[in-house]
Order: C-alpha cells, then sequence, then structure tokens
C-alpha cells in the first residue's frame, strides 16, 4: 500500500528562475528553465519537470524527487529536505541532458511506483528494484563507483577497495568513500553493501544506525513495525 505524505508547495527562489506546476496530490513539482541572463551549460534541458513527495518509513521520513528520465533522488531527514531540493533543482538545471521527448515518463508516476517499491523492500518484502533511474546527479568517477555498486547482489558485502577496482581506480578507495557518502539513490543504489575491508561499516549518509538497519533487514534479523 503506498503511504505518502502530503507537502506544502516548494517555495523557489525567485533568483532560481523556476515557475511552479500545478501541483498534484501529495506531491510537489517545478518545471526547470534555462535562466534569461547567462547563458546555459551545453547539457541543461531547456525544460524539465521535477517533482517531489515524502513517505514515512522504517528509517524515518524520506524524500523523493522525480523527473521526466526517472527517479532522481532519494534523500534521508537528516540531509534537510529543503537544502536537498534546492540543490536538486540546481544540478539539475547545471547537467541534465534535453529530455527524450519521444518517451517522457509522468514524474508522478515515478513517485508512486518508487515509494512502493522502496517501502515493500523496507518491510522485507522485496529484494530487487524495477524503477526507472535519473542517473544525471552521478558524473564522473561517481557514477561508475554506483554502477558498480548496483552489481552487489542483495545479502552480499563488498569492500571500497572492490568497488574502486571495478569502478576501474583500484588505488581510489578513499574517492569511494565519497562516491558512497554521495549516492544520489541510497537503498536502491545499495552503498548500505559496502563496508570497510576489514568488515566495520565504514560511513553511510544517513548514519550508521541506518546502514546497520539495511545490513540487518537483508540478513533477516532487521526489527518490524
Amino acid at each position: 500500500m503506498l503511504i505518502e505524505a502530503l507537502q506544502a508547495p516548494h517555495e523557489n527562489s525567485s533568483k532560481a528562475r523556476v515557475p511552479q506546476s500545478p501541483q498534484r496530490p501529495g506531491a510537489t513539482s517545478s518545471t526547470l528553465e534555462p535562466k534569461k541572463e547567462a547563458a546555459m551549460p551545453t547539457h541543461c534541458a531547456d525544460a524539465l519537470s521535477l517533482e517531489f513527495a515524502e513517505a514515512p518509513s522504517p528509517l524515518g521520513t524520506l524524500l523523493f524527487a522525480a523527473t521526466e528520465r526517472g527517479l532522481v533522488r532519494i534523500a534521508f531527514e537528516s540531509e534537510g529536505f529543503d537544502v536537498v531540493k534546492a540543490l536538486c533543482e540546481a544540478q539539475l538545471r547545471k547537467f541534465a541532458p534535453p529530455i527524450d521527448a519521444a518517451r517522457p515518463l509522468n514524474p508522478h508516476d515515478v513517485l508512486h511506483h518508487a515509494q512502493n517499491e522502496v517501502l515493500d523492500f523496507l518491510a522485507g518484502n522485496r529484494r530487487t528494484f524495477t524503477l526507472p533511474l535519473d542517473r544525471t546527479l552521478s558524473q564522473g568517477f561517481r557514477r561508475s563507483v554506483h554502477e558498480a555498486i548496483e552489481q552487489i547482489s542483495f545479502g552480499e558485502r563488498q569492500s571500497y577497495a572492490w568497488a574502486a577496482e571495478r569502478a576501474g581506480k583500484a588505488k581510489a578507495v578513499r574517492a569511494v568513500g565519497t562516491a558512497c557518502g554521495m549516492n544520489p539513490l541510497p537503498i536502491v543504489v545499495p552503498c548500505h553493501r559496502v563496508v570497510k575491508s576489514d568488515g566495520s561499516l565504514g560511513g553511510y549518509s544517513g548514519g550508521l544506525e541506518k546502514k546497520r538497519f539495511l545490513l540487518a533487514l537483508e540478513e533477516g534479523d532487521a526489527p518490524r513495525a
């Protein structure tokens, strides 16, 4: 069953020039457009719909963000949702490639799909995801790391050194830790499965308590609500 928290309309500064689109129930949305006073980066989309929704979960309230390409962001409450929204909009404006006009997705539908699958996963009823992902917020080496992490199966753990080697830079272990901390799609891109070579947990963007919960969930030991 979908659990969705209604939000107040997202406020955008006039400087950001992000006009509001009509709001759908349970989500906030905006259309990202190029600034008028300066040339935009080469990879910026002419217009990009971005919608947000919140949902309560065993890990606290989660923020979901989606575009016409798919799920683009999941954030924990400790990250500060207002900060996450502002950064997400700015980064998409800077890096987003043009939308494939022939096959755009409905961001509102993506949010429903994402919340259902993630909440099912956290309830112990799902092991994999079938979500369309917008990978715009993963750039360069970080993207290589995130793609490597996606190869780690449910219930499996791998080291930061393993991820560095799979990402093509075996000596960049510290950079892998940074990439994990900047993973825009935690839970779905399972950076919680990456630990230190000695078996200790390392770090996690949502905090080590959440990492312990996710690892215990995959071992069948997580508490049930």
